[in-house]
């Protein structure tokens, strides 16, 4: 005669084996705690791994495993959106730590920088990482770019070559350009080194109206012969725009005086 061993529900005193449930309920649940940390997703994956196990194999009652893989999916759904705030929240603080809050493709010029279109420039003084000072009340009579970046924005890096080619067509007498960024001198020192720029570059931080209100990199400030603010343009931009707004005429002085505006 064929035996069949008993199942554990007809012996009385031997419970069904439930192991791969328990566990699958205290991964679900430290899933749930633990996704703050980002770990939440791989405890949550093994949970519902070791869920399906035990339903797969019948061992008996299903409710601690379903109840296991539902909080694993609510562990991994946390860690994934966390996950997401973590990394939006550190690119934040590195741009803020570089003094810039976003990297801007070409967009609309704030507000508040606008407003200083046709104004004087403020006086102020950078120094360059060779160590030349160079104020701006020393800068009329020529052109100015002054060209707020950074050495990890991507479309600051791709006008660096239209703005080395700039200053190798227009001597420092017709055209200057200075790239300014906030990060530390050693960074920009080994980038200006690597790129071959030969224009001056500054770190500065704390500088007057309205530097102190770019939001986005990078700005570009174009300052006309009279040192006024000629043009602000944000994000990336050619080299044929970047030379138009250049060598754009100078803006007239509020006296209406004549001034030489020939290219």
């Amino acid at each position: 005669m064929d035996m069949q061993p008993p199942s554990p529900s007809a012996v009385p005193g031997l419970r069904p084996r439930t192991g791969l449930a328990i566990a699958c309920l205290v991964l679900g649940i430290l899933s749930v705690f633990s996704s703050l940390l980002l770990v939440g997703a791989l405890l949550g994956l093994l949970a519902l791994l070791l869920g399906a196990l035990h339903i797969a194999k019948r061992r008996g009652p299903n409710g601690m495993a379903w109840t296991g893989m539902a909080l694993s999916v609510l562990g991994i759904g946390l860690s994934a959106g966390l996950a997401v705030l973590y990394f939006k929240g550190f690119e934040t603080l590195r741009a803020r730590w570089s003094g810039d809050a976003t990297v801007a493709s070409e967009e609309a010029v704030d507000p508040a920088l606008a407003g200083w279109i046709g104004r004087e420039l403020p006086e102020f003084t950078v120094t360059s990482l060779e160590g030349e000072e160079l104020p701006s009340r020393h800068w009329r009579g020529r052109r100015v770019i002054l060209d707020f970046w950074a050495t990890w924005c991507p479309p600051c890096r791709r006008e660096i070559p239209h703005f080395i080619q700039l200053s190798a067509e227009h001597s420092r007498d017709e055209l200057l350009i200075i790239g300014i960024s906030s990060e530390d001198e050693k960074t920009l020192q080994a980038f200006v080194d690597k790129e071959g720029i030969p224009y001056p570059v500054v770190s500065a931080h704390d500088l007057p109206a309205p530097f102190d209100a770019i939001e986005a990199i990078p700005t570009t400030f174009f300052v006309d012969r009279n040192g006024r603010i000629q043009q602000v343009v944000v994000g990336y931009h050619d080299y044929e725009k970047l030379r138009e707004l250049a060598l754009a005429l100078d803006l007239p002085e509020e006296s209406g005086a004549a001034v030489d505006n020939q290219p």
